[in-house]
């Protein structure tokens, strides 16, 4: 199959830390050129540092702004002459009861983790239509897959993300261009730490309420990339992620006892 990466030119979203560091800097050492993206400008250039200019550029885009996301698209298309890959990697977090969570909040988490790679998705694929070719990754989440208790607004917006890439994948099928969906457990980057606690839940209670351990990031990363160099649509792991998708399509009534055990066990006091 040789090196599906070397030489492409991969956009990468949400890149200066956590997953999308790792996506970064893996892509890099697979002979791919990669534009940082990311509202932090200032951690983008400082990664770009380490990889090097000739590999890598750093990219200030908030993936909210469908008008930054096209000019975002269109510069690096300009300076490259194509896009081979998009990693549809930015995303927060919000943890709390479903009564707890502001509208103003549950719009953000929309806004980020499905709009904005919607608007993303939209541009790069019209560019890869044009060049008869190319590969978008959806960061999803095992939550795009089953429901979850505390996460209503995350599981919500990666349940659409889900919904899209597997839309966007019958189509793009007939124009060339490969589609993968990422839906990986629990990965041990800053995305509790940085995330936003509604009600009487906090990060302390949030992490309590996880009974899987977490993945370290570069491994979470091999197991992607290895995803989408075989060009599979879905990329689930580790083993309780399959395990748990499968139970979801199989019986409802386990996951709907499963989440009332597990909500009732991690209640805040």
């Amino acid at each position: 199959m040789g090196n599906y990466f070397d030489g492409k030119v991969a956009l990468v979203t949400g890149a200066a830390s956590g997953l999308g560091r790792g996506l970064c800097e893996a892509l890099v050492q697979r002979g791919a050129t990669v534009i940082v993206s990311d509202r932090d400008l200032a951690g983008a250039e400082a990664l770009v540092a380490e990889l090097g200019a000739d590999h890598s550029s750093a990219q200030s885009l908030d993936v909210t702004d469908p008008d930054a996301v096209a000019a975002a698209v269109a510069a690096v298309v300009e300076h490259h002459g194509r896009i081979d890959l998009v990693f549809n990697n930015a995303g927060i977090a919000v943890a709390g009861q479903v009564q707890d969570v502001t509208p103003q909040m549950f719009k953000k988490v929309v806004d980020v983790n499905l709009l904005g790679a919607a608007y993303v998705t939209q541009a790069t694929y019209a560019q890869m239509i044009t060049q008869g070719s190319g590969h978008i990754v959806n960061i999803g989440s095992m939550y795009g897959l089953m429901p979850g208790v505390f996460q209503s607004a995350y599981v919500a917006a990666k349940h659409g993300l889900t919904g899209l890439t597997l839309s966007l994948a019958a189509e793009a099928r007939e124009r060339g261009v490969d589609v993968t969906l990422i839906c990986p457990g629990y990965i041990d980057t800053s995305l509790f730490s940085s995330g936003t606690y509604e009600g009487k839940l906090d990060e302390a209670a949030a992490r309590a309420a996880i009974p899987f351990p977490f993945i370290d990031v570069q491994p979470a990363v091999r197991t992607i990339l290895a995803g989408v160099r075989r060009r599979r649509l879905i990329v689930a792991f580790p083993g309780y992620v399959r395990a748990g998708w499968t139970l979801t399509r199989i019986s409802q009534v386990f996951f709907r006892w499963a989440n009332a055990r597990q909500f009732k066990k991690s209640l805040p006091q």
